[in-house]
């Protein structure tokens, strides 16, 4: 029998997360491991594959069970990946030919055991073929949302209801475009370093951010060593631009409450010019010692202590401690959807809800652990008026100590001083190049 190759692969990971409710980011990361010993180009096409299948599920099932006639739930699941697989290919991989994409169907579902259905997914590939065009212009002009904006129905009417139709359809197709490697220059290591220039060649400095870069060819194994060494670490443009809102300064002591993977809290003393402390808290022992990890390679040892602690469990010994406290909080992540488009299949309309009740309770003790006269940061990645918007008036009501802080100066180049005026804005994947992420900003009495 022939060892593993990019569909099967594919095939496993697809089946973790879309059947068993796994997240992509884990599983992805475990078959990179497992199976390093792949040509590169073997191991990017089963994870282009696991990607593009996920970003484009809903509307791929919709496809699937308008032309299969047995049920789309009552496949057995292999049978359902294998269809997906399949369907994103020869959608949206046109320089794979029909054919192999056939052939690699009927073999996965042999390698499975599943000889009795050999027929059924041969016929059903070789329909998705033969509809191609068809199935194209059906989306195109379709007025239905899963087919249209590749979304969940309430998640698509979510998004048209905060939004508007047309925005909403920017917003799902900003998601469908391959997300930009962005990482943030370590400038305090980069000036010691004597400002190297080789140290950003091959890089693209984004016009919004001055130490925020994109990498446009990917990891290179140059690329490599400039991370290893500690002149960048992965920062979306969206968090670098979070950070600079709270304008962390040499000498202040701040606390970063829900920390993993460090970002924000390296970005924080960067900006710092590692002068002052950060605390870079997280529950689990293993994010801790990930943060930890990024603080000794970024040499930030010094300012940055990796804590381990329970946000939603009041710390006496914190009470009004910060300058800064950098509240980026578990939420339900729909300005990542590019990245880990795995959260359409598990998150549900009712459980964000639930998260702005944990949000809350977060922020209660965030507000504590602020000295009179300091700032916290609230931050969300996605992008719910429950989770953004509602939060900042229930922070108001609940703390009249606190008033919203003029940030416009800090992020002069986003094109939206009106709304960092009013101390809040949300980024949308849309209009600006990053992940989609609120931003607001207070200041404590005195």
């Amino acid at each position: 029998m022939t060892g593993p190759n990019a569909r099967s692969v594919a095939l496993d990971c697809l089946l973790l997360i879309a059947e068993e409710g796994q997240f992509s980011h884990v599983v992805l990361a475990a078959a990179r491991d497992k199976f390093a010993w792949m040509a590169e180009e073997e191991r990017a096409l089963s994870e282009r594959l696991v990607h593009g299948s996920l970003e484009y599920l809903p509307r791929l099932d919709r496809l699937i069970a308008e032309r299969s006639k047995t049920p789309l739930r009552k496949l057995k699941p292999v049978i359902r990946c294998i269809l997906r697989l399949s369907l994103y290919q020869i959608l949206y991989l046109s320089r794979i030919p029909a054919h192999a994409v056939v052939n690699e169907a009927v073999k996965l579902t042999e390698r499975r055991g599943l000889f009795g259905l050999k027929g059924f997914v041969n016929a059903l590939v070789r329909r998705f073929s033969r509809e191609r065009e068809a199935m194209l212009a059906e989306i195109a002009a379709s007025p239905d949302p899963v087919l249209r904006y590749a979304l969940p129905d309430w998640l698509a009417a979510r998004f048209i209801r905060e939004f508007g139709a047309e925005e909403a359809e920017k917003l799902a197709a900003s998601y469908l475009e391959p997300a930009p490697f962005s990482l943030r220059l370590n400038r305090t290591k980069f000036i010691a370093a004597g400002e190297p220039a080789a140290v950003t060649e091959g890089l693209t400095q984004s016009p919004y951010a001055r130490d925020s870069f994109v990498a446009r060819e990917g990891l290179s194994a140059s690329l490599r060593s400039r991370i290893d060494e500690g002149f960048f670490f992965a920062q979306d443009l969206s968090s670098t631009l979070a950070v600079a809102a709270a304008a962390p300064k040499p000498g202040e002591r701040v606390l970063d409450l829900c920390a993993a993977p460090g970002g924000k809290s390296l970005a924080a003393a960067d900006l710092m010019r590692g002068e002052g402390t950060v605390i870079s808290a997280d529950l689990s022992a293993q994010k801790v010692e990930r943060i930890a990890e990024n603080v000794r390679r970024t040499g930030f040892a010094s300012s940055v202590k990796p804590v381990q602690s329970d946000a939603g469990v009041f710390r006496k010994d914190w009470e009004a401690a910060f300058d800064l406290v950098i509240a980026d909080l578990p939420c339900s992540g729909l300005g990542v959807l590019g990245r880990k488009p795995d959260i359409k299949l598990r998150l549900k309309e009712a459980d964000i809800a639930a998260l702005q009740e944990l949000q809350r309770r977060f922020l209660c003790n965030a507000f504590r652990y602020l000295r009179p006269g300091g700032r916290l940061l609230y931050s969300t990645c996605t992008l719910t008026a429950e989770e953004d918007e509602d939060n900042v008036r229930w922070l108001l009501d609940r703390f009249p100590e606190l008033t919203p802080l003029d940030f416009s100066a800090e992020l002069p180049e986003i094109g939206a001083a009106e709304a960092c005026r009013s101390g809040a804005v949300k980024l949308l994947p849309s209009r600006l190049p990053l992940d989609g992420f609120f931003i607001s900003v207070f200041r404590k009495a005195e």
